[in-house]
């Protein structure tokens, strides 16, 4: 054994020996630039003893000075590739760098053509070799952009695994890199484009969003994070905005401002956002949390413009304060809304004369005499939330009252007799003993029915026209009134509402403008447009038959409807139960819809609601009761391409239940257009109809022969007394009158007339 030892010994003393004469060797013809015998001493080396450190570097470096000899271009040995694989070898022994500088020059050299000819193999799309080469430079150097280059050098050569994560590794470097200011130069805006990129397309929104907000840290102005970022935000805005105006959909907003300060969409949202808070809050009056939430958007506008952001199209981008209270108090004069007004009004005032608040006092000696730069608008509402604040002040009554005979002494705008109308209306409450305001509020009453017939607002005019026969039923004044707004209505709401057809390849077709497709179980939707014509006309026949309360869309309803219109057109069979199996495009939807909706074989919506009238094959006449029924608050439709489905009938109670216990829902009434006189006339109120005696007279006062039908209220709000008068009616020539008279078992008794126009 201690034989074995002493040889290995000498073995190992002899090899050292052996080595220091061949580094000598190589270090000198290394110095006197004999290149080759350098390469070969070194190489002879390396080739028993791997761990010979500097071998590797005089090897690399003669390697290097070879490869830029044209004599040793072109031949069977590569010498500048096989320069970079000792290179490599060097830099990857030498840990420490022990034996580095004698031979920095070569190695700098060596790692700066290696770039070069990483650069241009990226460039040429030669990514296989770009990948080597770049893992060299990496290794000589432990550059992070030899590093992030490797990483997009494997992407581009799809290896998606291995490219994405060293590009983590060096966004994850940059930003480090960032966030402690060093190393401004190995920044690389790739990765973070690379990673937002794909993360966003997979569907993987919280990396997305993490390597986007990284990359914009470093890169603020890149574009393509720019787009990314705005892409994320907008789908959290739209996420958020499903759960309301919360804190959640805020943070979203104000985020979507740090990006982009100056944006006009994300501005206004954020306007809308506190908008729409202070809105709510002034409906409410809780004066400290409006206060709160006023104070906040202005500081949030305020810091805006201290930033330097500027935007037209955003006015409350105001430093000031009290200018930006006024815009406040602008805004919401513009939409109507009182409590917010007068809250903005006193914010504003105080803030303009310098006093804490605006109380009783205040307000008691500004309305005593209300300044002339202050619109009539603004006085009403602030007499009417003085009188609410305030309701034991007399002064304010009193005041409110002269400024109101002063106002209507003379002529107004149409606009401002809306006003008088509100203003009249409480004072009749507020002076029951006054014997003018009661003539005075049927006089305004008059003129605001008149001017929205002129607006062509029919929903107004039934409104106001309401409100007076409801303070003087008796009265017959209005009869001329009454017939004005009937042959408006018909025009606006009934003529204007017409959906032509269209014949497109042979085949006539409703012009509704739906964009979806049967055979493709597409359900599409139909315009704001035809949904409003077709909401009109049922509104049409439900206020001129005496209905008070319009009907409104309801969405929900529009699309389930429409699920299922495109659900039947195939077979163009209804069922209430339809099935996966039965109907190709079967929904949850569609079915819902099935079961509670009225299906027809017409394309067109708006024909499909004067057939619904019509009802002439129906003798409990159930599709003019839904249209007609009180309680309907919420209609729904769809239409595909040769039917249309409607939702109509919503059992909700009535809100004026006591109205129709003294007042009664008729089709015909009192003026009606001759095409819509139908076979069947209906009669309908809270009351027991069964027994009743129907009577119709002619314009001799002669009892036309007439059919009466009973049927219960059911699931309706009201019974109704369907009646037929015989074809004596004749030619329905326009100003042709009946009269019909309902005489109930009680004995009481409704007479009307029914007038052609």
């Amino acid at each position: 054994m201690k034989y074995i030892l002493l040889l290995i010994t000498l073995l190992f003393s002899t090899l050292l020996k052996s080595q220091d004469k061949n580094l000598i060797k190589a270090r000198t013809t290394l110095q006197n630039k004999q290149w080759a015998r350098a390469q070969s001493v070194a190489e002879s080396v390396v080739e028993d003893d791997k761990t010979a450190v500097e071998f590797w570097y005089i090897k690399a470096s003669a390697e290097y000075e070879m490869s830029q000899m044209d004599k040793y271009r072109g031949g069977k040995v590569n010498y500048f590739k096989e320069c970079g694989k000792s290179a490599v070898k060097a830099r990857t022994k030498d840990v420490n760098g022990t034996y580095y500088e004698p031979y920095a020059k070569w190695m700098k050299a060596i790692t700066q053509q290696n770039n070069k000819e990483a650069m241009a193999a990226f460039a040429q799309n030669s990514y296989a070799k770009a990948i080597q080469l770049y893992k060299n430079s990496y290794l000589l150097t432990g550059d992070t952009i030899a590093y992030g280059m490797l990483g997009l050098s494997y992407t581009k050569d799809r290896q998606e695994r291995d490219g994405l994560k060293i590009l983590k590794t060096v966004a994850n470097w940059n930003f480090g890199a960032w966030s402690a200011q060093t190393c401004p130069g190995t920044f690389m805006r790739e990765p973070f484009e690379i990673l937002s990129n794909y993360y966003l397309g997979k569907g993987f929104f919280d990396s997305a969003l993490s390597y986007t907000e990284m990359g914009l840290q470093v890169y603020s102005s890149n574009i393509i994070l720019k787009n990314n970022i705005r892409t994320l935000i907008n789908k959290d805005l739209s996420t958020a905005a499903k759960q309301g105006y919360n804190t959640a959909y805020l943070e979203v907003i104000n985020r979507a401002l740090n990006y982009f300060p100056a944006d006009t969409t994300y501005l206004l949202t954020q306007n809308n956002y506190y908008l729409s808070k202070l809105g709510t809050l002034t409906r409410s009056k809780p004066w400290d949390e409006a206060g709160n939430m006023l104070w906040q958007f202005y500081l949030m506008k305020k810091e805006a413009v201290v930033k330097g952001v500027v935007n037209s199209a955003d006015v409350f981008l105001i430093k000031d304060s009290t200018a930006f209270l006024y815009q406040c108090l602008d805004y919401f004069l513009r939409r109507n809304q009182p409590g917010s007004i007068a809250f903005h009004f006193k914010k504003w005032y105080a803030a303009q004369k310098g006093i804490a608040k605006v109380d009783e006092p205040i307000m008691e000696s500004l309305l005593k005499s209300p300044p002339n730069t202050i619109s009539r608008k603004l006085i009403s509402i602030l007499f009417a939330d003085a009188r609410e604040d305030y309701p034991k002040n007399k002064n304010i009554s009193q005041y409110r009252l002269n400024f109101f005979n002063t106002w209507t002494a003379k002529p107004v705008k149409a606009a401002e007799t809306y006003l008088q109308l509100e203003m009249c209306e409480a004072l009749v409450s507020d002076f029951p003993k006054d014997k003018i305001l009661p003539a005075t509020l049927m006089k305004l009453l008059f003129q605001c029915t008149d001017s929205a017939v002129k607006d062509e607002n029919m929903y107004s005019a039934w409104r106001y026209l309401n409100r007076l026969e409801a303070l003087s039923p008796e009265a017959v004044a209005y009869d001329k009134l009454y017939k004005r707004v009937a042959e408006r209505d018909f025009v606006v709401r009934y003529s204007k509402t017409r959906i032509v057809y269209q014949t497109k390849n042979g085949v006539k077709r409703a012009a509704t403008g739906w964009d979806g497709s049967s055979n493709l179980c597409k359900a599409g939707s139909l315009p704001d447009s035809t949904l409003y014509k077709v909401i009109d006309r049922i509104n049409y026949f439900r206020q001129n038959a005496g209905v008070k309360q319009p009907m409104a869309l309801s969405m929900d309803k529009v699309k389930k409807c429409q699920e299922a219109a495109v659900m039947f057109a195939p077979l163009g069979i209804f069922s209430r139960e339809p099935k996966p199996e039965t109907h190709q495009c079967y929904t949850r939807n569609a079915a819902e819809a099935a079961a509670n909706a009225q299906a027809i074989l017409e394309p067109n919506p708006a024909q499909c609601v004067t057939i619904f009238m019509d009802d002439r094959k129906s003798d409990e006449l159930i599709n003019r009761r839904s249209i007609l029924n009180p309680g309907s608050q919420y209609a729904g439709f769809g239409s595909a391409e040769n039917n249309s489905i409607f939702w109509l009938l919503d059992l909700a109670p009535t809100a004026d239940s006591a109205w129709y216990k003294t007042h009664f829902v008729a089709w015909p009434n009192r003026y009606c257009p001759k095409m819509l006189f139908m076979d069947k006339w209906t009669f309908s109120m809270d009351a027991s109809l069964q027994g009743a005696e129907v009577k119709v007279f002619d314009e001799t006062n002669t009892e036309v022969p007439t059919i009466v039908f009973y049927q219960p209220a059911g699931a309706l709000n009201h019974p109704v007394l369907s009646f037929r008068p015989a074809s004596e009616l004749g030619d329905k020539k326009p100003g042709t009158c009946w009269q019909v008279k309902i005489t109930l078992k009680n004995k009481k008794t409704y007479q009307y007339s029914v007038t052609v126009i």
